[in-house]
């Protein structure tokens, strides 16, 4: 994610470089966005088969040779190409997130990917950063610096980490029994799982929400507020900055006190609210408390939908449905913000974040009704 943060500001500059326009910058999103929703149910499955550590390598190791293809890139096709293999590569997250659930007790899973979702926020405050002081030696540098970056992780993994599925010799087994390989028809069997399939809903729903925001947020704070690129880059730095906090050390101590059921209905809560203030930011004070709500329920529900999302599962499909949650994410992060940034322009400004706080209330009333008054167990 350190690789990601640090190429991820930069990439609409290294476009335009390249004489290009708006529509090719959001043509190199989607691309992205779609081979990784076709990639990471496979990837899943594959490492459900044959092991989570194969499939990191070749994941990590995609990466680092898409950065490097960008680093080098003197053409539109190249960043192209680069962008579709570090897309159809990028099942590392959920395959990250099935090792967890490998050497986690259904106990302590929801603070492990805590954990591990507080090394994705760091990398996303450091990553724009450094891309930021590299950028003066060219937007070629940054993306050779991340795709180093990537390739030391690649080389920590290759010595560094042992294979989870060794930890439960039964995954093994279990995975054996499955005749079928991955298919579309899985799809539809998460989702229509009654368990499984209410929280990857409410996931999606979430993150389309989120995407709402996020595609219009840089025009909606420098027409309304007059906020410039630095100053918004201190604004996604501060969300992450309480991702950290949130997710490395107050995650345990609020699942003490009310259960993971109630805590997905108060974050789904927290960024109807952090939405709907967004709407009427109309100066500084009033943004930075809707963004701190917006920050507590986005780290709060990362987590706690992984950890439930994992705990419905069987371990011999963690990889497959974690990959099919990324899927599911990839889809909402293709089509939010393009409807985002259409509503934003047909409507008003405000209407995006309207509509998202729709959205989540919704959510919130669907989702108490599911988990409290059906008594969803944890």
């Amino acid at each position: 994610m350190l690789g990601f943060g640090i190429i991820l500001p930069l990439l609409p500059y290294y476009v335009e470089s390249f004489g290009a326009g708006p529509v090719t910058i959001g043509l190199l999103a989607t691309v992205y966005s779609v081979f990784q929703l076709l990639s990471a149910p496979i990837l899943g499955e594959l490492s459900d088969r044959f092991g989570r550590r194969p499939i990191l390598l070749f994941s990590i190791g995609g990466t680092a040779l898409s950065f490097g293809i960008l680093g080098f890139a003197n053409s539109i096709p190249l960043l192209f190409l680069a962008r579709i293999i570090d897309g159809a590569s990028g099942g590392n997250i959920s395959t990250a997130q099935a090792y967890i659930a490998d050497i986690t007790s259904k106990e302590n899973r929801t603070e492990g990917m805590g954990i591990m979702m507080a090394g994705l926020s760091l990398g996303m405050i450091l990553g724009p950063a450094a891309g930021g002081l590299l950028s003066v030696y060219g937007y070629g540098v940054p993306a050779l610096v991340a795709g180093a970056v990537a390739l030391v992780a690649t080389i920590l993994t290759y010595f560094f980490l042992p294979e989870s599925i060794k930890v439960n010799e039964d995954i093994k087994v279990e995975v054996k029994k499955r005749k079928k390989f991955f298919s579309l028809g899985d799809f539809r069997d998460a989702l229509t799982h009654p368990e499984v399939g209410l929280f990857l809903s409410i996931s999606f729903m979430m993150m389309f929400a989120f995407s709402l925001m996020q595609g219009t947020f840089a025009l909606f704070s420098e027409h309304s507020l007059h906020l410039t690129a630095r100053d918004n880059g201190y604004i996604f730095a501060y969300l992450g900055f309480i991702g950290i906090v949130m997710q490395m050390f107050l995650l345990k101590r609020i699942l003490k006190f009310i259960p993971e059921r109630i805590a997905i209905i108060v974050s789904i809560v927290c960024m109807a609210l952090a939405l709907g203030l967004i709407a009427f930011s109309n100066n500084m004070s009033l943004l930075f408390v809707a963004v701190t709500l917006l920050a507590f329920g986005n780290s709060l529900s990362g987590p706690l939908l992984a950890g439930l999302i994992s705990k419905k599962t069987p371990d011999s499909e963690q990889g497959n449905i974690m990959g099919v949650s990324q899927s599911i994410g990839s889809v909402a992060r293709i089509i939010g913000p393009v409807a985002g940034t259409f509503i934003y322009s047909q409507i008003g400004l405000r209407a995006p974040y309207l509509i998202a706080t729709a959205i989540l209330s919704i959510t919130a009333l669907f989702s108490a009704k599911s988990l409290l008054f059906a008594k969803v167990e944890e």
